[in-house]
Parts: C-alpha cells; sequence; structure tokens
C-alpha cells in the first residue's frame, strides 16, 4: 500500500467504527511467544493431589527406553512434561506474585483455611470460595507467611502484605536461581518464564536476600573469615555468606539455614529441569524467558551475569553441595502443600523433584546412568510409607476409609490403634494399596500407627483421627450493632451440637472492646465503643471449620431519627447555607430599595433649591 493512502485508510475505518483497531495491534513479545499473563483463580483448591494422581503426571516418561529416563536425558524429557500447560506470571509489572503468597506460602497453622475474612471457606470441599486478594493499600487477607532464611524454629512474624523492606520481619520477592544468571532481561521482553516462574521465586527475608545477592549455594567454610547474615536481625540467624568449605577458593558464596538448605536445592533443581537446551531444538526461542541453565561443581562463572543463548548456557552451583542438602533436608509438609498449590490453582505444572527427590541422583548423582526414573514406582516424595489421609474427623457412630501406599514393600504394612475404644479398623495389617475402614466408637481423639518394611528399611507413617458431631454454623443475635462512643451493646452466639467454648476476636481493638474473649454456647458478651469507626468481630470454634462474624460502627454522637451524625451535619450546613442565601438576597434587594428613595430625596431637594434660587434672584433695571 502506498504510503499516502495511510492516513485516508485509518480515517476510514475510525469513521466506519465497525471494524476494530485490534486487527492493526502488533501481538506483544510475550503473547508473541505464548507467554500470555494468566489471572488469578478465586476459587482456590487446597486438597494436595494422590499418588495416582502425581504418578499419572509424569506417564509420558513410562515408554521411553530406559537410557531416556536417567542423567541429562532424563532433564530433556521432563522438560515437554511440566512446559505443558504452564500457566506464566510477570515479576517485573504487577503484584501477582506478592498476592499469590498469599496462598502458595502461607503458614496454614497460624493461618488455617477458616480463619480467611474476604472470601468463604468451604469445609466440605477444602476451597476457598470468592477470594479476594491484598494489595500494598488494600491488605484484605493478610497471613501469617513461611519466607525463606526466617527460623522456623522461632515464633514467625512474617506476613504476606506485611514489611516488604530490608528490616524486622520484612520480606522480598527471593529468585532462588538469581536472576542475572541466564535471564537478566528485565521489562517488555520478560512478562512470562523463568523471571516471573513461583516455582523459585519465594517470599524471602529481605536481609537475608540481600546478603544472598547472586552469589552461587555452597557450604560456608567455618574456620575463616565470614559474615554472619544474621547480625543484622535475629530472623536470619544461620544464613552465612563466606568461602567454600567443598572447593575452597575466595569467591564468596552462600550458605542458607539448614531448614531451607533442601527446599533451595530441589528449586533449583526444577529450574534446569523446566529451562534447559539439552533436546537441541525448542519451540520458542533460547532467550530471557526461557533460558538454557546448567548446573555447575565449580564456581567460574559465580561471577558472571547476563542472558543465556542456546549456544551459551549460563550455570547455577555448587551441585555436589545441592544434592546433600536434598538428603539432610528432606521434603516436608510444607514444601509438598505448596507444589500442589502451584500445580492445581496457578501454573499447572509440578516441581518433579518434590514429588520425586529421588531423580537429583539419577540426573547429577551416584545413580546416574545405574538406575532410571520410573513413575509408576518410585517413592513419593521420598516417602517410603505413604497415607491417603493424615488426619480426619468421623461423625459418631460413622465410618471413614484410609489406604497406605509403599513401594518395594516386604510383607505386608500393619495398622495399630493407640486407643482401641475410640475406633476400631476392619481389618490390622493391609497390602500397598489397600483401604481400610475405620469405625467410630465414641466421641474422642487418637491415632493410627502404621509401619512396614520398605526398600529393607522400616517404614513409618501415622493417621490422626477424631470423633466428634461436626459443628455446622455459628448463630449471632445480631450480626450488625450500632452503638455511640462510650455505650455498650450485649450480643451472644449458638451452635446446635457444640458445648465447648466459642472465640471472639476483634479486627480493630482500638475501635471496640469486648468484655471476654470466649463464651460458651448462649452466653452474652458485652462489646463496647472506645471511638469512631467501624470494624469487624470474629467468631470461631477451635477444631471446627465454621465461622461468624459482627459488623460494628461506632458514631461520635447519638443517631437520630435513624439518621447518622454524619448525616445530621450534612442537612445543617444545607438549611445554614439556604439561610444565608435568602438574608443575602434580602438585604441586597433592600440597599437597592434605599438606594432609588436618596435618588428621589435628592433630587427633590435640587430642585427646591434651584426654585428657590429663582424666585430670590435680584432683578434687572430697565433702561
Amino acid at each position: 500500500m502506498n504510503k499516502k493512502m495511510i492516513l485516508p485508510v485509518v480515517a476510514l475505518l475510525a469513521v466506519a467504527g465497525s471494524v476494530s483497531f485490534s486487527l492493526l495491534t502488533k501481538p506483544s513479545y510475550a503473547q508473541a511467544r505464548g507467554y500470555n499473563i494468566a489471572s488469578l483463580p478465586t476459587t482456590i483448591d487446597l486438597n494436595d493431589s494422590t499418588s495416582g494422581e502425581i504418578r499419572n503426571y509424569y506417564s509420558n516418561l513410562n515408554s521411553l527406553d530406559n537410557a531416556e529416563k536417567t542423567g541429562t536425558n532424563l532433564l530433556k524429557n521432563l522438560k515437554p512434561i511440566i512446559k505443558n500447560g504452564q500457566k506464566y506470571y510477570s515479576y517485573d509489572s504487577n503484584t501477582k506474585i506478592w498476592q499469590m503468597y498469599e496462598i502458595i506460602d502461607r503458614d496454614w497453622i497460624k493461618s488455617p483455611a477458616s480463619s480467611t475474612t474476604y472470601g468463604t471457606y468451604d469445609a466440605v470441599n477444602n476451597k476457598l470460595i470468592d477470594y479476594q486478594y491484598g494489595t500494598k493499600d488494600s491488605v484484605k487477607n493478610n497471613p501469617y507467611i513461611h519466607a525463606l532464611y526466617n527460623n522456623r524454629n522461632i515464633d514467625n512474624q512474617a506476613r504476606a502484605w506485611g514489611n516488604h523492606n530490608q528490616d524486622g520481619w520484612g520480606i522480598n520477592q527471593e529468585h532462588i536461581w538469581a536472576k542475572s544468571h541466564g535471564f537478566d532481561t528485565a521489562g517488555s521482553n520478560s512478562t512470562g518464564g523463568a523471571r516471573g516462574d513461583p516455582m523459585h521465586l519465594w517470599a524471602g527475608n529481605g536481609w537475608a536476600n540481600h546478603e544472598h545477592s547472586n552469589f552461587f549455594f555452597a557450604n560456608v567454610d567455618k574456620t575463616r573469615t565470614y559474615k554472619d547474615a544474621g547480625t543484622k536481625y535475629q530472623t536470619a540467624y544461620g544464613n552465612l555468606t563466606g568461602y567454600s568449605s567443598t572447593i575452597g577458593g575466595s569467591e564468596t558464596v552462600f550458605e542458607p539455614q539448614d531448614s531451607d538448605k533442601g527446599d533451595i536445592a530441589r528449586a533449583i533443581f526444577y529450574m534446569v529441569a523446566r529451562y534447559n537446551y539439552y533436546s537441541g531444538n525448542d519451540t520458542d526461542p533460547i532467550d530471557g524467558n526461557n533460558p538454557n541453565l546448567v548446573l555447575l561443581n565449580n564456581l567460574s562463572e559465580n561471577g558472571r551475569t547476563g542472558t543465556s543463548s542456546s549456544t551459551n548456557p549460563y550455570g547455577m552451583g555448587l551441585l555436589s553441595d545441592l544434592l546433600e542438602w536434598n538428603k539432610i533436608d528432606p521434603v516436608d509438609e510444607f514444601e509438598i502443600h505448596r507444589n500442589n498449590l502451584l500445580y492445581k490453582n496457578y501454573t499447572n505444572n509440578r516441581n518433579p523433584f518434590i514429588d520425586f527427590p529421588d531423580w537429583a541422583d539419577l540426573i547429577w548423582g551416584e545413580d546416574k546412568d545405574v538406575k532410571y526414573a520410573n513413575p509408576i514406582s518410585d517413592r513419593i516424595n521420598g516417602v517410603g510409607l505413604s497415607v491417603s489421609v493424615s488426619s480426619i474427623r468421623i461423625e459418631p457412630e460413622g465410618s471413614a476409609t484410609a489406604t497406605a501406599y509403599a513401594d518395594n514393600l516386604t510383607g505386608n504394612i500393619n495398622w495399630s490403634i493407640e486407643d482401641t475404644t475410640v475406633i476400631s479398623l476392619s481389618k490390622t495389617s493391609t497390602d500397598s494399596g489397600e483401604a481400610v475402614t475405620i469405625n467410630a466408637l465414641k466421641e474422642g481423639s487418637t491415632k493410627i500407627n502404621l509401619s512396614a518394611i520398605v526398600d529393607g528399611d522400616e517404614s513409618h507413617a501415622e493417621i490422626n483421627v477424631r470423633v466428634k458431631k461436626h459443628v455446622n454454623d455459628i448463630v449471632v443475635s445480631q450480626s450488625e450493632v450500632k452503638i455511640e462512643k462510650g455505650s455498650e451493646a450485649k450480643v451472644s452466639a449458638s451452635s446446635e451440637g457444640f458445648d465447648g467454648v466459642i472465640n471472639w476476636s476483634v479486627e480493630d481493638a482500638t475501635i471496640v472492646e469486648l468484655s471476654k474473649s470466649t463464651s460458651t454456647n448462649g452466653e452474652e458478651i458485652t462489646i463496647k465503643g472506645l471511638k469512631e469507626g467501624e470494624t469487624r468481630i470474629h467468631l470461631t470454634i477451635d477444631d471446627e471449620e465454621v465461622t461468624a462474624e459482627i459488623k460494628v460502627t461506632i458514631s461520635a454522637k447519638p443517631f437520630v431519627f435513624g439518621l447518622s451524625p454524619t448525616y445530621i451535619i450534612i442537612i445543617g450546613v444545607a438549611v445554614g447555607v439556604l439561610v444565608i442565601g435568602f438574608l443575602i438576597f434580602y438585604f441586597s434587594k433592600s440597599s437597592k430599595a434605599k438606594r432609588r428613595i436618596n435618588k428621589k430625596v435628592k433630587k427633590a431637594v435640587r430642585d427646591s433649591i434651584a426654585e428657590y434660587n429663582k424666585a430670590n434672584a435680584p432683578k434687572k433695571k430697565k433702561k
């Protein structure tokens, strides 16, 4: 098309109106390569995947030759599995990663699902419904979270929407695989892929993240001069920077606290499985979003930064220490749950080294080229004996089922009950994958202990069982209370089938004071207004997934004729404006009348003087 024709054509399209300008829009860099940024779900599935679902996820490996399931061939063949259907997020341009931390890094003990305020917890299906995420300016749900480098042995105070700085309990977005090592591309060219992959982008203690910088992970030689990241504040104790104890040298490395070592190792293993170029071809170009990453057992690239290419991979290490950390800090429940939350709600892919931590040795360790991955029978989460459910509640006179799994099982799986007056079992020994029926005998709590010989070693598991009638709801006498400052109101709560304690808590204790924080069924609580404002009272029952809330509004002045003080003030101001306007109008009219009268009087006076002067003027003499 002639350039001179472009302007008239565009003008014609604008006039026509029926032609969409999106037809002329060039797709973004990210969209052109499939990195469409996903939206966050408002219905969140909190259930972990079953053993069968996990094994099925990797089932494409089953048809491959054994040589294709070990060493770098295993990495090559894992990539299309964990890349398939992956959802992407931006690190640079929005708050979605921060919002995701509310769920994936949540401390589910200190902030249980039932404590969610902006959303509803469906206890039957273990899901959050109509969940509302917070922002920096509107925190909404603001749960406690597990942050890397914070000592989990002390009372963790990190909040998802707390301090995002390098002080106190502040948290950062920590790239476990430093983005400078292979995908250091910011702005519009990095709207998806490795830079914003939450599998390795964890909430991390701010100062320790600062100390980590982009140094390789490795064991620190504590006999040499080193720095302790914890000298800045106690939350970072155990995180060290110094020199490698494995290979020496003068390159600075970072060693996290012991409880994070396995988590970090497995996140780094994932990055190489998801972002590598061992196939020699890829549907997406190798760039900052889809880098070419490898693991190193030297520090030669510790300080090298940039973006990888198909012929120039970038590395991270130290491999030998990471393999060690994978063993000394096994997969735990928090890491398992995080992996499943990401898979079911956010990324649609999994970390194979959380599901099968033994696979790291098949790729880089002593088992390389000796053993091969077998999703059908390999140990899930590195556990020899696993159960379908770790805790269960049964209604009185009801029953439930549980199943135990074990690979390479010798003999049977043995089941035993600590308190046989609470429950009974349909059988006391089973094969792997065989279901057992648990029958409720009376209300109470007990534990089922399981044992078996797996891979030649004794392995154990347990199931916590509680027999108790389920509480359906908490009913409050008033769902909304309006009182003035200094006044009091009484409310009560009850729950059918419950005779224990109901817990009461106030969102803002500076607005409302409660006479007590717990009550028995039907007992009244006194609410006292401390200052003008609005807050909510939350009611819960221990060990029950039920909640209720009361909205409380405290006014500075009494309510009159059903109107709040705010409306009364507005009406008063309006009336005052009308009165003042009328007075101004009245006096302005009156002033005009006076001026007219004055003018007439002055004219009459002038006329009178003129007549007087004329009458008294001296007469001229005739000649």
